[in-house]
């Protein structure tokens, strides 16, 4: 028997090679990295939190479902910059004003939006005047919004006046077009003014076969009376990891949309935090994941109802197949104050495997008496009775399950408010279902 020796020993994990690249690669290039003294102090404090806590583990409550640890074995350096022509992307040709931002370089603004008196700034004006955010708040704080903060040199700041109403949507298409393993970090802002409203939809792409890593923050923020609608479409390619983080604040009388598009890279990740800066505020999440092969696609959401009146709608949709995996963590706090209170998430998978897999996690903490919440989730196979119903009506079976999957999907679409946007979305739907709709439930 060994006895007490009244030392008290510290065991810590072994780096691994991806934090152990994070490291060299910031040592390498921080000097070049855009920004003030002040914002290279941010940086270097980023990155000592990221060394000392490392990737994200199973045994961390919020990363159970997702082993970024063991999962992203290596760290690919940041990406060099590209001026590749970009064509009609992920949206196709719907009427927007269109930012492109390629390989993580500078972005591209379209001619005529600073007509619309809206502000628009590239992220490296922004960190030359010495500003780059690092504190977040709860529910976002993670080791990957701090890799974000040490690496970050590129993004878009977009703010919308008191009163002003932009005509169409602002596009931010993200595209990818390295021929070798790379990491993209972009960080992208929106500030909607009293009164004012915006749509946004930001949209990922790359090449399949390159194991590419992108790394991207947001902050939404939504004046008393505002409105802002923010889409987010992921296709990145079948090799690609994506970690993306949102924080938003909805001032008195705001509201907010989020609608997040996944159907891209092999491992995902969107985190979303939703605070509520005033009373009578709304803020609505209505989600899809359309995963096949071995993808695993990861929503995590974390809302903080801390003002009476607030109103908080999540509806998720996924469609899994061959041996994806889909997870959903969905957080609602209603503080004691928050008197009135309406919170409801909702969470439905529809599985088109039997391998596939759905883990949700639906949370609700409440410390108010006055309040109406309520969570669910469910999952399972197409309804055997309606595809009866409509095979019965001579649609032949792979039409019919087709028409059943894009049913699904659609009311999470339609729940964006924006027709063209909506129209894309339903195609690239429709894309998918036909790739897709061939198998048979549980084969």
């Amino acid at each position: 028997m060994v006895g007490d020796t009244g030392m008290n020993v510290e065991v810590r994990n072994k780096q691994t090679a991806a934090e152990q690249a994070a490291s060299d690669q910031f040592a390498a290039v921080s000097g070049s990295l855009p920004g003030t003294d002040a914002v290279a102090a941010t940086r270097a404090a980023a990155i000592r939190r990221f060394t000392e806590a490392g990737l994200p583990h199973r045994r961390i409550e919020e990363w159970k479902y997702t082993d970024l640890r063991g999962a992203l074995r290596e760290l690919p350096a940041p990406a060099v910059a590209s001026d590749t022509p970009i064509g009609p992307d992920t949206l196709g040709e719907i009427d927007a004003w269109r930012i492109v931002i390629v390989d993580g370089g500078e972005p591209r603004l379209p001619d005529g939006l600073a007509g619309q008196g809206i502000t628009v700034e590239r992220l490296s004006e922004v960190l030359a005047a010495g500003v780059l955010e690092a504190e977040w708040p709860e529910g976002t704080p993670s080791a990957m919004l701090d890799l974000n903060t040490a690496f970050v040199a590129s993004g878009v700041t977009l703010r919308v006046p008191e009163g002003v109403h932009v005509d169409k949507p602002i596009h931010i298409a993200c595209v990818t077009t390295v021929p070798d393993a790379a990491s993209i970090y972009l960080r992208n802002s929106v500030e909607v003014g009293a009164g004012g409203s915006v749509t946004v939809a930001e949209t990922f792409e790359g090449p399949d076969g390159i194991a590419y890593v992108v790394n991207t923050a947001t902050r939404v923020t939504v004046a008393r009376d505002a409105q802002a609608t923010w889409v987010k479409v992921q296709r990145d390619g079948n090799k690609a990891v994506h970690m993306a983080t949102l924080a938003s604040d909805v001032g008195q009388g705001g509201r907010l949309t989020l609608a997040p598009y996944t159907t891209g890279a092999a491992l995902s990740r969107n985190q979303f935090a939703i605070a509520f800066a005033g009373e009578h505020a709304e803020a609505n999440l209505a989600g899809v994941h359309l995963l096949c092969d071995r993808q695993l696609g990861d929503t995590t959401l974390f809302v903080d109802h801390a003002l009476p009146h607030g109103t908080s709608k999540e509806l998720f949709k996924s469609v899994l197949d061959d041996e994806a995996r889909g997870v959903f963590q969905g957080k609602i706090i209603v503080r004691q104050d928050a008197q009135k209170v309406d919170g409801r998430m909702m969470t439905q998978s529809l599985m088109l495997s039997e391998r596939a897999e759905a883990d949700n996690k639906p949370e609700l903490e409440i410390y108010a008496d006055n309040v109406q919440c309520g969570h669910g989730a469910t999952s399972g196979r197409i309804d055997e009775d309606l595809l009866f119903y409509l095979r019965a009506r001579g649609i032949p079976e792979l039409a019919a399950k087709a028409l059943l999957i894009e049913a699904f999907v659609g009311e999470a679409v339609t729940a964006i408010g924006n027709e063209a946007i909506g129209e894309a979305l339903s195609e690239l739907t429709h894309e998918w279902v036909s790739r897709h709709s061939h198998q048979e439930p549980g084969s």
